[in-house]
């Protein structure tokens, strides 16, 4: 697992951070934009999109999600994209884009 300092991406537009994350590869990307599914053309990538749709980023709000996420990890297909929620609930997003 690494975050997007580690990389020395800081800074990157969610663009070219994205084509970066399917290039290194990256088996999944993990953010807390909950935009990104609307703003970019996720169709095209086959990284497996996990979008937390929470309300607090605080790694003390986030380590009860830890083993529904895992487990979400080992069941996501290639470019696809998943929303989980504070309770952990899980929820496809399939945008289908033209």
């Amino acid at each position: 697992m690494r975050s997007v300092e580690d990389m020395g991406w800081r800074g990157t537009k969610d663009r070219e951070l994205l084509a970066l994350a399917n290039v290194y590869p990256f088996d999944v990307f993990i953010t807390a934009d909950k935009n990104l599914p609307y703003q970019q053309n996720l169709q095209n990538l086959g990284l497996r999109v996990v979008v937390l749709n929470v309300s607090s980023t605080r790694p003390d709000h986030l380590l009860p999600l830890t083993t529904q996420i895992i487990t979400l990890l080992l069941s996501l297909a290639p470019a696809s994209i998943t929303l989980i929620d504070d309770t952990g609930g899980i929820t496809p997003c399939n945008l289908i884009r033209n």
